[in-house]
């Protein structure tokens, strides 16, 4: 019996994932678009709604097992804590492993730290979302084992509405220089205002002593409000060009 011919071969192409979107990096004076986070205790998180405060960020996971990386970071906050005394500033921290990083997970450990939700929040999300926060920040992501995370790390200080301030990279910063420039980038956000108000407050009683030579004119009150514009904008150009 005479063998036929092999059947034809058929070629199996491999299917390669879908690349992820590139996403820009974004540097000091960039400000930080919002996502759908989450805190601790289950309350939408935002970047840019802080109520004024400056943010203190960084990422972790609570599976870290290296001493030097997410633990220390803790650590480190923790100590950042104990220092605000009621400071207009708050701390954050990102878990880069969500899928474990439930809610819960992180409200145990911050307990284990000490951190007070009022100050210090740990955030969570989908994954998508999370490593799309990650890498707008410039933080780097490799997952060799499901529950190991090898990431870089850094501290990021944004300003009062939400805008990238200070990057400080890697693991090895020290929180009383974390906090100096949280405290600057705090100072630098209210001297707008203080300047103002006392700009304004001494504006206000010129005015006021003015009624007792005469009643201001149209043309005096058009003046006046001119020179409040225009002094709140040289105020508004100078902090932004610090």
């Amino acid at each position: 019996m005479v063998a036929g011919p092999p059947p034809p071969a058929i070629a199996v192409r491999a299917t390669a994932p879908a690349p992820r979107a590139y996403v820009p990096v974004l540097h000091e004076g960039d400000a930080v678009p919002d996502a759908a986070l989450v805190d601790q205790r289950g309350r939408p998180f935002s970047f840019e709604k802080t109520g004024g405060r400056v943010s203190i960020v960084s990422f972790i996971y609570t599976r870290c097992a290296d001493a030097r990386m997410c633990p220390l970071v803790s650590a480190k906050f923790a100590r950042i804590q104990r220092e605000l005394r009621g400071a207009p500033i708050r701390l954050v921290e990102v878990t880069l492993d969500p899928a474990f990083d439930t809610r819960a997970v992180l409200a145990r450990y911050g307990a284990r730290y000490g951190a007070d939700p009022a100050i210090w929040t740990l955030v969570t999300g989908e994954p998508g979302t999370v490593g799309t926060v990650a890498e707008r920040f410039g933080i780097v992501i490799d997952r060799p084992l499901p529950s190991l995370v090898v990431h870089t790390e850094a501290a990021i200080v944004l300003d009062g509405r939400g805008r990238i301030a200070k990057v400080l990279d890697g693991a090895d910063w020290a929180p009383e220089d974390v906090l100096s420039v949280a405290r600057e980038t705090a100072g630098a956000d209210t001297n707008l205002v203080r300047r103002l108000r006392l700009w304004l407050g001494s504006s206000a009683s010129a005015l006021c002593g003015a009624s007792k030579t005469g009643p201001i004119t149209v043309s005096g009150a058009l003046a006046l409000l001119l020179a409040f514009s225009a002094a709140f904008g040289t105020l508004v150009r100078k902090s932004l060009a610090r």
